[in-house]
């Protein structure tokens, strides 16, 4: 999933910040002077990459499918990645509200102040987005022949046809009722995440951003997913309650509470995560099974994620503010997420059209080689497509749209 740039030439934000009481203000020279805004999040970036990994690991589960239907099939190393396989598909949400906060912080204000012209905004979104999922999406098609002509039937996702080709094309096959996964099935999220874009700017530039607002969005996001199912209800909760991070972040550096809530909010942060730990590996828990869950089953999904990433990110953003950057290293795997992201599923294919080829069993892929094998194979071949296709393409599309024009370097994944 997509994350802009947070850094700029000058070594500041990219923008001057807003009024106090507008969207997305951004702290800088009227903060305490005690703490200052990092010049890029490093650890949101970081723990981006988790979450595209957390993916790779619940879509384990695409070995094992049959005529598009799960099947039966043991997971390499289950007992110590159980969180992943059990509850990986929540780091959509993550992905999500990762975005929000990030865009609150980089864009709303600019955008309310007409600082950045819509044709700017989105040619830059489409400069990330599109290039590798115009290759992704051949890949798929290409596979998917092989492997229907092998086996068949389709891998996993069957709607592989002419009516849900074009909505992917135009990444606009998640806007809508009757979602059904097709072609890089994963893509659902990021033609979510495009829809968000045009929400995120219109309210931007149409009403002051308030938190009481964002809240009223996201709410309006659980009940679109709650009576329609609509996969544009979850990308709405987790991202404006992004929003609304940001805006706590933004608070505690303006009142001068920064400093104090970075000392504790980590420890209630890990506890936090101690006991998720805890009920995951407790053979009893269900989600589903929770006091929470009577409200409505979609809580049981949801539920942890509204209160447990946003704490994290808001944990995250304050000690990297607090002590420096000191997940650099480790941010580059959040460089590589949306490689992650979207290539998983066509090398899940090749490796699956492999193993039909070799006359190998299916069980072969519960067997740890298998899941190594896949990694060693999918990092560098992340990196590869990061370096040589993404990058370049964002620059080229970019100069050829004026895109320097807003003043964003373009070092990172997230730009």
């Amino acid at each position: 999933m997509e994350q802009p740039e947070n850094v700029n030439r000058r070594g500041g934000p990219p923008w001057p910040p807003g009024p106090a009481e507008g969207g997305g203000e951004r702290p800088a020279a009227t903060t305490s002077p005690r703490l200052q805004p990092p010049k890029r999040f490093y650890a949101l970036d970081a723990f981006r990459g988790v979450a595209a990994l957390s993916i790779v690991f619940w879509h384990w589960q695409h070995f094992f499918f049959r005529d598009g239907i799960p099947g039966p099939g043991v997971r390499p190393w289950h007992g110590f990645f159980l969180l992943a396989y059990g509850y990986g598909q929540l780091a959509v949400e993550l992905f999500f509200t990762l975005s929000g906060f990030i865009f609150f912080w980089l864009y709303a204000q600019p955008i309310a102040d007409r600082a950045v012209k819509a044709k700017d905004f989105f040619q830059r979104r489409v400069s990330r987005l599109v290039p590798l999922h115009l290759v992704t999406l051949a890949l798929v098609i290409v596979g998917q022949i092989a492997y229907r002509n092998h086996f068949g039937a389709d891998f996993v996702y069957p709607n592989n046809d002419l009516q849900h080709f074009v909505p992917n094309l135009l990444l606009v096959n998640a806007w809508g009722l009757g979602y059904s996964h097709s072609f890089n099935g994963p893509i659902w999220s990021v033609s979510v995440e495009i829809a968000l874009y045009l929400l995120f700017f219109l309210l931007c530039r149409t009403v002051p951003i308030r938190t009481p607002v964002l809240l009223a969005v996201s709410a309006l996001g659980y009940f679109l997913l709650a009576q329609w199912d609509m996969p544009i209800g979850r990308g709405m909760i987790a991202f404006f309650l992004g929003g609304c991070v940001y805006r706590a972040y933004a608070w505690t550096l303006k009142s001068g509470a920064a400093a104090k809530l970075a000392t504790w909010l980590p420890w209630a942060t890990a506890a936090l995560w101690a006991g998720a730990f805890v009920a995951v590996y407790t053979p009893s828990f269900r989600l589903d099974a929770w006091p929470w869950s009577k409200a409505h089953p979609l809580v049981a999904t949801i539920g942890p994620s509204v209160l447990l990433f946003p704490i994290t990110i808001l944990t995250l953003a304050l000690v990297e503010t607090q002590r420096g950057a000191f997940w650099k290293r480790t941010s580059h795997l959040g460089d590589i997420s949306y490689s992650l992201y979207l290539l998983h599923f066509p090398l899940q294919l090749a490796f699956a059209l492999a193993a039909g080829w070799l006359a190998l069993d299916r069980k072969v892929f519960s067997s740890p080689v298998a899941l190594v094998l896949f990694f060693v194979v999918l990092l560098p071949l992340s990196w590869v497509s990061y370096r040589f296709l993404e990058i370049p393409a964002q620059r080229w599309l970019r100069g050829r749209v004026g895109g320097q024009e807003i003043g964003i370097t373009f070092r990172s994944s997230s730009s």
